[in-house]
């Protein structure tokens, strides 16, 4: 394995890009970073880095490996990497999804978390982990729910088993996840999926977005602890934490976009990236849009990567 962190630690600055169709170009804060992203281009996930302003490919750094986050300080990355052991099936093989942790140079390479068989007779898996600020904790997703575990491979814990894939906030004290409940109306029963906030300390979690309509896949909070930004049925939404109150960044588009992933707040908490399909051209590319009202979207690049994280140096 080949993790060069000369690269991944390189400043950049985002400056304008190619515009999204019926936008115009505008003019920019600097943004100042690199994004980690998972690479689909090849048609096998690989780590990659995403340079905001030229919009190139660095890598791969890891084949067949994704949702690939480095530590606070940089000198680890935890990534998510198919075991290459066949689970004989009636017919072919399945494989297990592993947490693993390495050095940013490609040493000490080990499984933290091996794949969780589902009752559903799936491949085992976890996946979507995110490092805690202080670099002592991964919290991940798996057939269980939420979990979390040291990083020496021990305390190994659910959280809920109503969560899956989460984020630290920045001061360590909360994770965001998004969860699904279910009410019953006068035409039967209904689910919604709304992001919620758990405490670290007391395991108690509230509820912070009541639209319903988040997708169930990872969020990420800015770096200032205030919004979290979360994928929907329809587009991309901020929630600001304290007051619930939510701005769906897609009316500020032109170009309708489907089928986001990926969603992470700049180191300055000014711009959103993320990966999303084109409602027209059904070609799927990587955008970056302001995080207060969705408006001055660019295309970053038109390669199939999904963002993980976008650090500074």
């Amino acid at each position: 394995m080949l993790f060069r962190r000369t690269v991944l630690t390189a400043a950049l600055v985002v400056a304008a890009g190619l515009p999204m169709a019926g936008t115009a170009a505008a003019e920019q804060k600097p943004a100042a970073g690199w994004i980690t992203a998972t690479d689909y281009s090849s048609g096998s996930p690989a780590l990659a880095a995403l340079d905001p302003v030229s919009g190139d490919i660095a890598g791969p750094f890891v084949q067949n490996a994704e949702d690939g986050v480095l530590s606070p300080k940089g000198s680890a990355v935890a990534y998510i990497q198919r075991d290459d052991t066949c689970i004989p099936q009636d017919e072919g093989c399945m494989y297990a999804r592993n947490l693993v942790v390495a050095d940013t140079d490609g040493s000490d390479q080990r499984v933290l978390v091996q794949g969780i068989r589902p009752e559903t007779g799936e491949a085992p898996y976890v996946g979507h982990p995110d490092w805690s600020p202080d670099g002592r904790r991964i919290v991940y997703h798996s057939p269980r729910g939420m979990e979390w575990v040291n990083t020496d491979g021990t305390g190994q814990e659910v959280l809920t088993t109503a969560g899956g894939a989460a984020t630290f906030s920045p001061d360590g004290r909360s994770i965001a996840f998004v969860k699904t409940t279910r009410y019953e109306t006068p035409d039967g029963w209904e689910s919604a999926r709304d992001v919620w906030v758990m405490d670290t300390a007391t395991r108690q979690a509230r509820q912070i977005g009541t639209a319903g309509n988040a997708l169930s896949g990872p969020v990420d909070w800015s770096p200032d602890g205030q919004r979290i930004v979360y994928a929907t049925e329809y587009g991309l939404s901020v929630v600001t934490v304290a007051t619930g109150a939510v701005t769906e960044l897609q009316s500020g588009w032109t170009t309708p976009l489907t089928g986001i992933r990926g969603a992470v707040f700049s180191p300055d908490g000014a711009r959103i990236a993320f990966s999303a399909m084109d409602a027209f051209t059904y070609t799927r590319s990587t955008y970056a849009v302001d995080a207060t009202d969705g408006r001055n979207s660019q295309v970053l690049t038109a390669q199939s990567v999904i963002p993980t994280d976008w650090r500074t140096k």
